[in-house]
C-alpha cells in the first residue's frame, strides 16, 4: 500500500523541526493540491503558522510572460521583510523551472529573488526540499504519474531512524582521515578531492540540532545519503557526468579546483557559458557524497533530486556550499547524480560500480 499523503506531510514537518509558535514559510511549487493541504495542516497541527507562497510552474511560468519586468523587479520589496521574520521553510517542488519566459523578466526576477535569498543564507533559515511526484514531471520523465507515485512515494516517507542505521555502517567506514578522496566514473576518469578537515555530513531527512551546529542546514526528502564540502582549490583531475537531453556524456576537467575544460566540444560551450553567468566561483565542487535509500533502487529517472539519493548513486555539485560549512561563494548551486561510480575514501572502497560494499 502507499503511504497516504497525511503521513509524508507529517514526515516533512517532523524532519524540519517545526516548533510550535514559529512562522514557517511554506513554498508551494507543485500543482498537487492534496500534499498542499495536508502539509499546510500538519504545520498547523504543530501550532506553527504557515506562510504560503502558491506558485506552481503553470503560474510562476504566466507570472514572467505577463507581469511587467519592472514590477518583477520590485517582487521582494515586501517578502524582504517576510523573510527576516521565517524561521523555517519548506519548499514542496516537482522540479526547478525552466519555462521559456522573456530574459528581462527572468533577470529582475531572479535579481529579486536573489536579494531574498541573501537573507536567507545570512540568517541561516533551516530549509526541507520536499520532491513531489506530480503529471507534468512525469511526462518530463517518460513514465505514467501512477508510476512515479508507486517509485517515489515510499522513498519520501521513510523514517529518520531506519536511514541512519544505513547511514551510520557507511559512515563507520569514512573516519576523519581528512585525506584524498577519489571518484572514478565513465570506466576511464578519475577525480581526486582533498577532504581536509571537512566532515561528512549525513542526510535523514531531519534537520536538528547537531546538523545546524555543523551549518548543515538543509535537507531533502527522499532522504538517506552522506556528503561532505572539500577543500576548494584541491580538486584534480576528471569526471564523467550522466548523458543529458542529447544522450551525450559530459566530461569535466579539474585543475586546482577550476573546472579548466569540459568535453565533447559541441557540449562545452553551452555549459560553460552556463557556469560563467553565475556569480562567484561557479566552476568549483561545492560538495560531494553517496546516496543511501533503501528505497531508490536501480537506475536513476533522471530527476537529480531524487536520483541522488538512490542507493549506490553518486552526486557532485557545483557551486555555493557555505550552507553546509564550506567557503566557496556563488550565485550557482546545481547537482549531479552519476550512477555506477566507485568511491574510495582514505584508501577505503565505499563504493565499486554503483554497489555500495562496506
Amino acid at each position: 500500500m502507499e503511504p497516504r499523503w497525511d503521513r509524508i506531510a507529517g514526515r516533512a514537518v517532523q524532519g524540519l523541526g517545526v516548533q510550535a509558535g514559529e512562522l514557517v514559510q511554506l513554498r508551494v511549487r507543485v500543482d498537487r493540491p492534496e500534499m498542499f493541504h495536508e502539509t499546510q495542516l500538519a504545520l498547523e497541527r504543530v501550532g506553527a503558522v504557515p506562510l504560503v507562497e502558491y506558485m506552481p510552474y503553470d503560474y510562476q511560468l504566466r507570472l514572467l510572460r505577463e507581469v511587467d519586468p519592472e514590477l518583477l523587479a520590485q517582487w521582494d520589496r515586501h517578502r524582504l521583510e517576510w523573510m527576516r521574520q521565517v524561521d523555517r521553510i519548506l519548499i514542496l517542488t516537482d522540479d526547478s523551472f525552466t519555462g521559456d519566459v522573456p530574459r528581462a523578466a527572468r533577470d529582475a526576477w531572479l535579481q529579486a529573488t536573489s536579494r531574498l535569498t541573501s537573507v536567507e543564507e545570512a540568517r541561516q533559515v533551516p530549509n526541507l526540499l520536499v520532491a513531489i511526484p506530480s503529471a507534468r514531471r512525469a511526462a518530463q520523465l517518460g513514465l505514467t504519474a501512477g508510476d512515479l507515485d508507486r517509485r517515489l512515494l515510499p522513498s519520501l516517507a521513510a523514517g529518520a531512524e531506519g536511514l541512519r542505521v544505513q547511514i551510520s555502517r557507511v559512515l563507520e567506514h569514512t573516519g576523519n582521515s581528512g585525506g584524498i578522496i577519489t571518484l572514478r566514473t565513465g570506466g576511464k576518469w578519475e577525480l581526486r578531492l582533498q577532504q581536509g578537515p571537512r566532515e561528512w555530513l549525513a542526510d535523514d531527512g531531519t534537520v536538528d540540532a547537531e546538523d545546524l551546529r555543523r551549518g548543515a542546514i538543509v535537507s531533502n526528502l527522499p532522504a538517506g545519503s552522506i556528503y561532505t564540502t572539500v577543500m576548494e582549490d584541491s580538486v584534480d583531475g576528471s569526471i564523467c557526468l550522466p548523458a543529458g537531453a542529447n544522450g551525450t556524456e559530459l566530461v569535466l576537467h579539474f585543475e586546482q579546483g577550476l573546472i579548466i575544460a569540459a568535453e565533447p566540444a559541441e557540449q562545452a560551450g553551452d555549459f560553460l557559458s552556463m557556469l560563467d553567468r553565475h556569480s562567484g566561483d561557479s566552476r568549483r565542487v561545492s560538495h560531494l557524497g553517496l546516496g543511501l535509500n533503501p528505497f531508490l533502487e536501480g537506475r536513476p529517472m533522471g530527476w537529480t533530486l531524487v536520483d541522488e539519493h538512490i542507493l549506490g548513486a553518486m552526486f557532485l555539485a557545483l557551486g555555493e556550499n557555505r550552507y553546509m560549512g564550506g567557503q566557496n561563494s556563488s550565485s550557482l548551486n546545481v547537482d549531479y547524480a552519476v550512477a555506477g561510480a566507485t568511491l574510495l575514501v582514505g584508501g577505503c572502497t565505499l563504493l565499486e560500480d554503483g554497489k555500495v560494499v562496506v
